[in-house]
């Protein structure tokens, strides 16, 4: 099994959210970096990240994905670079469903290949959300 992984620089719980709503995800779960089990010695709390979101959950289209905030340095431009080059593919049932979520997700966010047609399915649209996070939709009926 894969499961989507993204980390986010302090909006994972805003991005859980925000997907919930876009996709209707279901399953959520958030556990906060102050939540975790305190052992100071072996890996002190940062007093920034103890309302940051050490692991979220949420069931989106039928896959488990996971969220976390990360720590600010490991998306320095040294060590993270952004990429579309990996996208989220989500398949819709219908027209309308499709089109209410490409609405949303490109609120905020940049359309990189607008809803239309396409040789491979009959609705297709590529957007990067307001988190950089990038989504190919699809609705081929059945």
């Amino acid at each position: 099994m894969l499961q989507p992984f993204i980390t986010f620089q302090g909006q994972a719980k805003e991005a859980i959210d925000f997907y919930e709503q876009v996709f209707g995800g279901t399953g959520k779960e958030i556990m906060l970096y102050g939540e975790m089990p305190s052992n100071p010695e072996a890996q002190p709390m940062d007093e920034k990240m103890k309302d940051k979101v050490l692991y979220g959950k949420l069931t989106v289209c039928g896959t488990n994905m996971m969220f976390s905030d990360t720590d600010p340095s490991f998306h320095a431009p040294e060590t993270f670079a952004r990429s579309c080059m990996i996208s989220l593919a989500a398949d819709f049932e219908s027209e309308d469903a499709l089109r209410a979520s490409y609405e949303k997700l490109k609120d905020g966010g940049f359309v990189m290949m607008e809803i239309g047609p396409q040789f491979f399915a009959q609705m297709y649209a590529w957007v990067a959300d307001k988190f950089g996070v990038t989504w190919q939709l699809t609705y081929n009926p059945q």
